[in-house]
């Protein structure tokens, strides 16, 4: 299995500042070893307050560890040129109507981060145009704003962004926990089919046994902070 993120011994604990009462220490992360395979669904299963998040945003650099260190390619992750990196990892937020701006219309939410690396205006609309294709967005909604959208419709606007860069992995928090089953499910494997199609790495973190199912190549269980279960790759049977 090729390796695209390695973690070695990561810890992080934060401090609930309560009004009123002593800073205490809430332990997030605790000696996580973990190595995050390319072209792989690996899916980061526990439940609430686990670390599943965390772990996440420390792997795109949005957290950075107490102790241990993130490789990115073999190298560490704070050497990586960031503009380069948010090119070639994305992520995807749990509750989509929090991750847009609501003043935005779906143009300028997929287009946002082609105009931030450089792209000029034609570019952008072009790339537009061929996400929103790819997600079975009509052209029409181009000009809505995310208050016009379904939680389902938003999620995949998400992706449209998230996917405009043409990255090389995905990171997606809890991506369908904000739609019931149904929606979820069909919106999942719409999104599986754009995996398989563009061999993209992907780290899922979710708590639902039948997305796992659905989606994930490798499993890896975590509980309070720490890995206490991981199962074979499927990719490399």
């Amino acid at each position: 299995m090729d390796i695209r993120f390695r973690l070695r011994q990561v810890s992080k604990t934060f401090r609930n500042l309560s009004s009123g009462r002593a800073a205490v220490a809430v332990p997030a992360l605790a000696g996580v070893d973990l190595d995050v395979g390319e072209r792989l669904v690996n899916a980061l299963v526990g439940r609430s307050g686990a670390g599943k998040s965390t772990l996440a945003r420390t792997v795109m650099g949005m957290e950075q560890p107490d102790s241990g260190c993130v490789l990115y390619h073999g190298r560490p992750l704070a050497e990586a040129p960031r503009n380069h990196f948010c090119r070639q990892n994305q992520m995807m937020f749990q509750n989509p109507y929090l991750a847009v701006n609501p003043l935005f219309t779906v143009r300028q939410i997929i287009a946002e981060p082609l105009r931030v690396n450089g792209l000029d205006r034609s570019a952008c609309s072009e790339k537009v145009s061929a996400a929103m294709e790819l997600l079975e967005l009509p052209a029409a909604y181009r000009g809505r704003l995310p208050h016009e959208l379904s939680g389902g419709e938003l999620q995949r606007v998400s992706l449209a962004r998230a996917l405009a860069l043409e990255p090389e992995f995905l990171v997606l928090d809890e991506p369908f926990s904000a739609l019931d089953d149904l929606t979820a499910m069909r919106v999942l494997l719409q999104f599986k089919k754009i995996f398989l199609r563009r061999r993209l790495g992907i780290l899922f973190v979710t708590h639902h046994p039948r997305h796992v199912q659905a989606l994930a190549d490798r499993v890896v269980v975590l509980e309070q902070g720490k890995i206490i279960g991981q199962t074979l790759d499927r990719g490399s049977l």
